[in-house]
């Protein structure tokens, strides 16, 4: 693993954690990797359409709808995210 490898997931966790803080309207420190995003911070379905339309289009990232339902913290989207953006390693 490189230190530009390095720096690209720590970046792109980084963005993808923003997306949600400010989606989900979470104050800075309250959002964790494992936090259930409806359970734990009481979002709905619709809150993470947004939050997964807004990462697809600020990351030009496509995620498959049917992956949606499994999304279900922070460690899971972010590991998504990279798992479909690896097709667009060239941006």
């Amino acid at each position: 693993m490189t230190a530009q490898t390095v720096r690209t997931e720590q970046d792109l966790h980084e963005r993808v954690s923003r997306i949600v803080i400010e989606e989900l309207e979470l104050e800075d420190g309250e959002l964790t990797e494992g936090g259930h995003f409806i359970d734990d911070y009481e979002s709905d379905s619709l809150s993470l359409i947004t939050v997964v339309s807004r990462i697809e289009k600020e990351l030009g990232v496509a995620i498959p709808k049917t992956e949606l339902g499994d999304l279900v913290n922070l460690r899971l989207l972010v590991a998504a995210v990279a798992q479909h953006s690896a097709g667009n390693a060239d941006a």
